[in-house]
């Protein structure tokens, strides 16, 4: 391990050594169906962790650093190492190259459940694709795989792209995974179409009284779920 994976990993230890409150862990666990161990540090003890362990490691300019420290935190049995390695790949994401979207659907991959996949999705995935286009390719690979997770990931990955979600790409996706029976996939339909209604409702609204009439009722209802309630409220007001 490299000089400053070495650092940071270090520093992640003894943070989350102090912030750990075991009569949590319960609870934690619960949370994830008691499918994963945890320290007992909730997300605010988390993010105290990262902004510790990135103030006396320094920040990091090189990308194996990162993908190694990363690597290191996955190793670890305790899910709350799993979550600082998500926001510590969002937080390199602008600088990354494009193979570091690969690093990631290893992340994506391993022991996998929603709380590391869509933190890398949308803060990691989503990042490097935007500022690397060709990657377009691997959403398209991913979207059409077999792998649940990295699907879930491919149609949400422009989640928080604002006026930049790719309208076409986004509905081709959706229906491209319509007939798919997975809850997760069927939410992810949901959400990336509920992203898109904040910055064109009317759009998302055509998208689901037309072609988007054969996704699944839970897909429709996250869909319009925002547009709903605005329109609630202006008839309220």
């Amino acid at each position: 391990m490299g000089a400053w994976a070495g650092r940071f990993v270090a520093e992640v230890d003894s943070a989350l050594a102090v912030a750990a409150v075991p009569g949590d862990v319960e609870a934690m666990s619960a949370y994830m169906r008691g499918q994963f161990s945890f320290l007992g540090v909730r997300a605010a003890g988390q993010r105290v962790a990262i902004r510790t362990a990135l103030a006396a490691a320094g920040r990091p300019i090189d990308e194996n650093e990162v993908r190694t420290a990363i690597d290191a935190l996955w190793a670890r049995p305790e899910r709350e190492y799993r979550h600082i390695g998500c926001d510590l790949a969002g937080r390199f994401a602008s600088k990354a190259s494009p193979d570091f979207v690969d690093d990631a659907a290893s992340w994506i991959t391993a022991d996998p459940w929603w709380d590391t996949c869509d933190a890398l999705a949308r803060r990691c995935v989503g990042v490097v694709v935007r500022g690397h286009p060709a990657l377009r390719s691997v959403m398209d690979r991913w979207l059409a795989g077999d792998n649940m997770w990295l699907t879930r990931s491919a149609i949400i990955h422009m989640g928080g792209w604002r006026d930049a979600i790719d309208r076409d790409w986004v509905f081709a996706a959706c229906l491209a995974r319509a007939g798919d029976t997975d809850f997760f996939i069927r939410k992810a339909i949901g959400w990336i179409l509920r992203d898109l209604a904040w910055v064109d409702a009317s759009a998302v609204v055509g998208f689901v009284d037309g072609p988007g009439a054969v996704l699944s009722n839970l897909s429709k209802r996250e869909a319009l779920k925002n547009v709903l309630k605005n329109v609630q409220r202006r008839h309220a007001e």
